[in-house]
């Protein structure tokens, strides 16, 4: 498929395509869901990463990040757990201090295999190529500025060409690009794109990005392939924030994602 003639999905894709559990799943069979995030700087995307995780279906949650962001989670989600073990997807760099070691950090939850979401600060640690092949069915969310960033070309011709350049950058890198922002495509390295639901500009806002990382990392660790879930995690979010439009941040907008989830 070449960007060109790139799929859009539609709202009833969306609901159709969605994970959504049988009488046999269970906590674990539903997805495990590591979260790596935040800092002492940036405590609250944490916060915003595991909630966008919970309210989006994550069967079991175990936060490996700041301890900063402990006292909140506690408040908002006390159903996660803290530490290590199994998990099915990785959520990794929303919140990440560039001024801490991110190498080591990253370098470490890489070892498990398993696919990852890459965000912000991790993102930018791609560009040197120090990291080799990232485990199969990782997934990379940099908005139009991180794009460019790790392309080295100017911002302005990402806004140009955005499929385009996902589809670049999944080349280059070998993981699923989802390119979030007023104009939203999920490319794979094997040329395949797909076209999110456009959301309205109510959700250009510090924190939707953090929504979305958790919510992709969820559909990863359902088993949801890379492509579909980073086009039906924008996609949702997009619908849900076309449903309750305003100035309503991040976290109180997620509210609405299991109604947006199982409508009919």
């Amino acid at each position: 498929m070449k960007w060109r003639n790139a799929k859009a999905l539609q709202a009833r894709d969306v609901l159709a395509l969605w994970p959504k559990p049988g009488v046999d799943d269970d906590k674990y069979s539903r997805g495990v869901v590591g979260i790596d995030s935040g800092s002492e700087r940036f405590p609250g995307a944490a916060v915003l990463n595991v909630l966008g995780a919970l309210w989006s279906g994550a069967g079991f949650i175990r936060y490996v990040g700041t301890p900063a962001a402990k006292p909140a989670l506690l408040l908002q989600a006390p159903s996660i757990t803290y530490g290590g073990g199994r998990v099915q997807a990785w959520c990794l760099g929303s919140g990440w201090d560039e001024a801490e070691d991110n190498v080591a950090r990253l370098q470490m939850r890489l070892k498990d295999g398993v696919p990852c979401v890459l965000d912000a600060a991790a993102l930018l640690l791609l560009r040197d190529g120090a990291f080799g092949k990232l485990p199969d069915g990782s997934l990379l969310t940099p908005h139009v500025g991180e794009l460019a960033r790790l392309l080295a070309v100017k911002p302005e011709q990402v806004k140009e060409h955005p499929a385009e350049y996902a589809l670049q950058a999944a080349k280059a890198t070998g993981a699923t690009v989802l390119l979030k922002g007023a104009l939203q495509y999920a490319a794979a390295p094997d040329g395949a794109v797909l076209r999110a639901l456009r959301g309205p500009a109510w959700t250009a806002q510090a924190g939707s990005g953090d929504v979305l990382a958790g919510i992709c990392a969820t559909l990863l660790a359902a088993g949801i392939e890379a492509l579909l879930a980073g086009a039906l995690a924008a996609s949702i979010q997009a619908m849900m924030a076309l449903e309750h439009p305003g100035p309503i941040p991040p976290d109180a907008l997620l509210r609405y994602l299991p109604e947006t989830i199982t409508a009919s």
